[in-house]
């Protein structure tokens, strides 16, 4: 599981101290419009449920929140998930296409008069449903939803600016300076925001936001050399910055609701974009 999928820190307010929690199911589903192609017939997943939940630290405790009460809470509220057929035998998305979205507004509807009742100090700041390692949901309590769907690509890359000499250079970047390009398994995040379909309970298009980054990200950067094969890095540093904010500029134009790039270059370091809002 990665760091990404676990953890949820949007809904929490300055001042506030977070505890994310999460608890696992395994269930299936299949959604009811035949254009969902292959995601129409029955399948499965390994699902991730989080709750963040916010408050003021206890000073009799120095916690905000015995784990246990809450994994308590939120095992009650997943247990009707876990091993069922969920577009059939979980009547709160009755109704709606067995998407995140609709499992997140779920949930996040069962959740917080559970932790009112268990923990009433805190608060429930947000609920992420993870389908997979590349796709969650992510429920603030407003009209609002965040969808995220991770992707990757390989690319090879040297930190040099063209108007420095190698010294300068090396100076800057170290050894990602060196003549010789280095690389990395690029993994990136897109989120989108926007209020759920009345109808479907959905989000977004996934196969239209599919189909958008093929063509405007992967297809363009991956297995590239991107200082010499991928405007506009033959004249700006590719940096990851740089990189996350080249993505919000080639995705915005079509994707409504962009909300948020994340970059990971490494398993150590993410860099993250929020560029002007969308006119898709």
């Amino acid at each position: 599981m990665t760091i990404s999928r676990f953890f949820a820190s949007a809904g929490v307010r300055r001042g506030e101290v977070a505890v994310t929690r999460a608890k696992a199911f395994e269930a299936a589903h299949a959604f009811r419009d035949p254009a969902f192609g292959v995601h129409a017939r029955v399948h499965g997943h390994n699902y991730v449920v989080t709750a963040t939940i916010a408050g003021a630290v206890d000073p009799r405790t120095a916690m905000l929140v015995d784990f246990r009460e809450l994994d308590r809470v939120l095992a009650d509220a997943v247990a009707p998930l876990d091993h069922r057929r969920l577009d059939l035998e979980y009547p709160p998305i009755r109704g709606c296409e067995p998407g995140v979205e609709a499992l997140a507004r779920a949930l996040r509807a069962d959740l917080e008069p559970r932790l009112r009742a268990a923990i009433p100090h805190a608060r429930l700041a947000a609920v992420r449903v993870a389908e997979t390692e590349d796709l969650w949901a992510d429920d603030e309590g407003g009209r609002r939803m965040e969808l995220t769907r991770a992707y990757s690509f390989s690319a090879a890359h040297r930190l040099a600016d063209p108007a420095r000499s190698d010294a300068e250079n090396h100076a800057v970047y170290g050894k990602c300076a060196n003549p010789q390009p280095h690389g990395h398994d690029y993994r990136f995040e897109v989120t989108v925001a926007g209020d759920p379909d009345p109808s479907t309970g959905l989000v977004a298009d996934l196969g239209a936001l599919d189909r958008a980054v093929e063509r405007e990200v992967i297809g363009p950067f991956d297995h590239r050399y991107l200082n010499a094969e991928v405007p506009p890095f033959d004249r700006v540093v590719p940096t990851a910055e740089r990189i996350a904010m080249r993505i919000w500029e080639l995705l915005a134009p079509s994707v409504a609701g962009l909300a948020r790039i994340v970059v990971y270059e490494t398993l150590r370091s993410a860099f993250s974009y929020r560029g002007p809002v969308s006119a898709a």
